[in-house]
């Protein structure tokens, strides 16, 4: 296959793959995340006022039915002009090659899954969008940074993936990146509606990334340092402790290894600087967390982009700037825990 390329892969030790297509994708346009959650609000109050009007006159609410017709199509509408899922692509490939990088989203994407399902009625064969194979590969390999834990991980949402070299060493690494539409007008917590690069609003972006890339010794170890969650609090809270009651506050440590001794072995890694580097990255994000596997070091970041920074055009300007405090903030550790 022409452009096809040979990555290191934590996955699968190493992988050939090539970078989209993206020369038949339309652009589309960069609608203002306000304009695209109010056509979404409002065909949904449409359905609403559907069901309400039916009920409350008893007869077909002809004018529900047009009003929330003309809503919809205006959402759809906004959707097509959008294209956002274009676009995504279109920014990703452009920064895979500005960085010398490969990058597909095609091995994340879900699949049709064809059930067998029983009722009342006899037997009857559906289909279902299921999670790939590479991204259940993932989930398994990581459980601890991808799958949904409350008071830690939102759960990893993954849509595509980089290969390629690190801008400072050149160490060969893999990042996986997310993105979905969050809308927080209604949290109880106001910090949702802001973001650290002083956006404001209630809508937004949520993103998430999981990157790895290997140590230069082998440690034996599996260690999981992970937000501390909110069960673990009180007599609960029994992981790993350090002499820093701030990373204590903040993570929740536990791991095995070979070795007699296991916590003496994770603190030999979570050195007072490792521990810094950790705290300074959870400072930096919504959420971090990380997994050393053995000599791969994995890290897991979410983050928020809300208000005019969520907009397209926006989103096009900050995306290489969010990849590249990520790259740093990951690699910043390497010379810690070796």
């Amino acid at each position: 296959m022409n452009g096809v390329r040979s990555h290191w892969d934590p996955i699968k030790g190493s992988i050939d793959v090539a970078t989209d297509d993206i020369s038949n994708i339309r652009k589309g346009i960069a609608v203002p995340q306000w304009l695209k959650q109010a056509s979404l609000i409002g065909a949904l109050l449409g359905i609403v006022w559907v069901m309400a009007a039916g009920i409350w006159t008893g007869d077909f609410p002809f004018v529900a039915v047009g009003a929330t017709t003309v809503l919809w199509a205006l959402f759809l509408g906004v959707e097509h002009l959008a294209n956002s899922d274009g676009r995504k692509s279109i920014r990703r490939v452009k920064l895979a090659r500005k960085n010398g990088w490969t990058y597909t989203g095609k091995l994340l994407e879900r699949v049709r899954e064809f059930a067998t399902v029983r009722d009342s009625e006899g037997i009857d064969r559906r289909t279902q969008l299921v999670k790939s194979e590479r991204m259940l590969a993932i989930e398994r390999l990581v459980p601890e940074l991808t799958k949904l834990q409350v008071g830690a991980f939102a759960g990893a949402h993954l849509d595509g993936e980089f290969w390629g070299e690190s801008s400072s060493g050149g160490r060969p690494f893999w990042l996986a990146v997310g993105s979905m539409e969050m809308n927080a007008m209604l949290a109880a917590d106001p910090s949702l509606r802001s973001d650290s690069r002083g956006g404001r609003g209630g809508s937004g972006v949520f993103f998430s990334f999981l990157g790895a890339y290997r140590i230069d010794r082998k440690t034996g170890v599996r260690a999981v340092i992970k937000p501390e969650n909110v069960a673990n609090v009180g007599v609960l809270d029994r992981d790993m402790k350090t002499e820093s009651i701030a990373f204590n506050n903040a993570f929740h440590v536990s791991g095995a290894s070979n070795a007699p001794d296991i916590s003496l072995e994770i603190m030999r890694i979570l050195s007072p600087a490792t521990q810094d580097a950790m705290l300074k990255a959870k400072e930096r994000y919504h959420n971090v967390g990380f997994v050393l596997d053995d000599d791969v070091l994995f890290f897991m970041a979410q983050d928020r982009l809300v208000g005019a920074n969520a907009s397209e055009d926006r989103i096009d300007e900050t995306l290489a700037g969010l990849v590249a405090e990520m790259e740093r903030a990951a690699f910043g550790l390497k010379q810690y825990v070796e």
